[in-house]
């Protein structure tokens, strides 16, 4: 009988991509299980791209709340249920520690484990779980994923390297060079001033590439449109992609720029050159994971160009001369 296992981890984007190691690290520890994953439908690209995770069950939990007594809402619940139940999974890991992470994980009716109370965002989650371990908070939060992963089927993390577990991309013949700006996020008190996107995407051009500028919503459309016409023809405002399509951009770039946001881990964990930009939170806990990445700024920050540009000459890249 096929042992199967179940990661919980829902949102938000940069909260799933965080949990990739975790999932990397069971698969090499226990090669023969097979290891599924329940996530919030808009971000059910990002565990289908991982080598290792076989099959993707999507909530759509915030749709279901606006839509409580919707005879649909209740038939979609029931759906998931039944598939999770169906599974009989030997474990079930939530990794997001909320309610809704554990009701979700409940569900299964298999045995659950989490984070204890002194460890979790919301305390009472814990309460769901058949067992519970302590990880610290003051963890980087890829860090906490692989820690409680490692307890919950006890293997020492640290045995494995860092791996996000990313499938690789067919090259494409387009091979002229380009960055990726990724200037969007949630919050105003997280974004980059645009005067300084400008500068950089002109010494950038100075170097000989060309910038690539991705959005999702209409205001972030306006905000790389604005970018793109200050800086000059160099920038390219592409169409609004899926996060499987924007992966593709972000592994074939020759480096990106990015302010605290999901699409900047996922350029983190694609093994490419990375320049995070945080502006209203401590990067030690939030900062960059990954093979080539340096994370600038912090709580009430505002980094200089000329810091990013120093940063890129870090990670290797000859370009500021």
């Amino acid at each position: 009988m096929t042992r199967r296992a179940l990661i919980v981890k829902t949102t938000s984007m940069g909260d799933v991509i965080h949990a990739l190691p975790a999932v990397a690290d069971l698969a090499k520890a226990q090669p023969d299980l097979q290891i599924d994953w329940v996530v919030e439908k808009s971000f059910a690209d990002i565990p289908r791209l991982s080598r290792y995770v076989n099959t993707v069950h999507e909530v759509a939990v915030r749709q279901w709340r606006k839509h409580v007594l919707s005879s649909q809402t209740w038939r979609e619940v029931g759906r998931v249920r039944a598939a999770l139940q169906s599974a009989h999974y030997e474990r079930v890991v939530d990794l997001q520690g909320l309610l809704k992470s554990a009701v979700i994980g409940r569900w299964s009716q298999s045995f659950l484990l989490g984070y204890d109370k002194n460890s979790i965002k919301e305390p009472w989650a814990s309460r769901f779980y058949d067992q519970t371990f302590p990880v610290s908070k003051s963890l980087s939060a890829v860090t906490r994923c692989r820690m409680l992963m490692g307890a919950a089927f006890d293997y020492d993390f640290k045995a494995y390297p860092l791996d996000f577990g990313l499938k690789t991309i067919e090259a494409s013949d387009d091979t002229s060079p380009y960055a990726v700006f990724l200037v969007n996020t949630s919050r105003e008190t997280k974004l980059w001033p645009e005067d300084k996107w400008v500068a950089l995407a002109k010494d950038c051009h100075k170097a000989g590439l060309s910038i690539r500028l991705l959005w999702g919503s209409e205001a972030e459309h306006e905000r790389v449109q604005r970018i793109a016409c200050s800086a000059g023809d160099f920038c390219q405002v592409l169409p609004r992609m899926s996060i499987k399509d924007c992966e593709a951009v972000l592994q074939k770039a020759s480096f990106v720029v990015g302010v605290d946001t999901g699409l900047t881990h996922l350029a983190a964990a694609t093994q490419r050159p990375t320049v995070g930009l945080f502006l209203d939170y401590p990067i030690e806990l939030v900062g960059l994971t990954g093979g080539c990445v340096k994370s600038l700024g912090g709580v009430g920050a505002n980094p200089a160009v000329s810091e990013v540009k120093s940063a890129l000459t870090q990670l290797g890249l000859d370009l500021f001369q």
